[in-house]
């Protein structure tokens, strides 16, 4: 049996924000936008709606502020608030930005900074898994299999595997 090789093309734009109108996509079909400071990865759901796959947004506005292409936001859309000190994890539930809980957070409601109570709890590896800390700078060590989102360059998601941060 022989096989014919099958290009897969999808939509792309090297613009920021350019997420694509519901009308130029199929179910299921994807598009990729590019830009250096708003990339994503979209497809249009059963329900005709456009959703982004990632990354998460950091920066000091909302993703998609300045829209090239369809305005909003998706539902489900993640983005680190960097416009105060206190970074702040925020998830689009399809009306409104909302801040992301935390389990060793000031309060459970509003992730800001960890409490000097629970960040002793970290260092004697308690788990935490409720939440996802947001820090300028990951600490040394930390029990296995936490998980912490580093705001500084190379910002990312990152966890406690063996003896160091991995990426994730």
């Amino acid at each position: 049996m022989t096989s014919t090789p099958v290009n897969l093309l999808s939509l792309r734009s090297n613009q920021s924000a350019d997420r694509p109108l519901p009308a130029t996509l199929q179910q299921g079909q994807l598009a990729v936008s590019y830009g250096a400071s708003d990339p994503g990865l979209y497809f249009e759901d059963s329900g005709g709606a456009i959703r982004k796959v990632g990354p998460n947004h950091y920066a000091a506005t909302a993703p998609n502020t300045g829209a090239v292409g369809q305005t909003g936001n998706s539902l489900g859309e993640t983005w680190v608030d960097s416009s105060t000190s206190s970074y702040y994890m925020k998830v689009w539930n399809g009306s409104a930005w909302q801040k992301v809980g935390a389990g060793f957070a000031d309060s459970a409601t509003s992730a800001n900074t960890a409490t000097s109570a629970n960040t002793a709890a970290l260092a004697t590896s308690s788990i935490v898994s409720s939440g996802i800390a947001v820090t300028s700078s990951l600490p040394a060590s930390s029990p296995q299999g936490t998980i912490m989102y580093r705001a500084a360059a190379p910002s990312g998601l990152f966890i406690y595997v063996g003896s160091a941060w991995e990426p994730v």
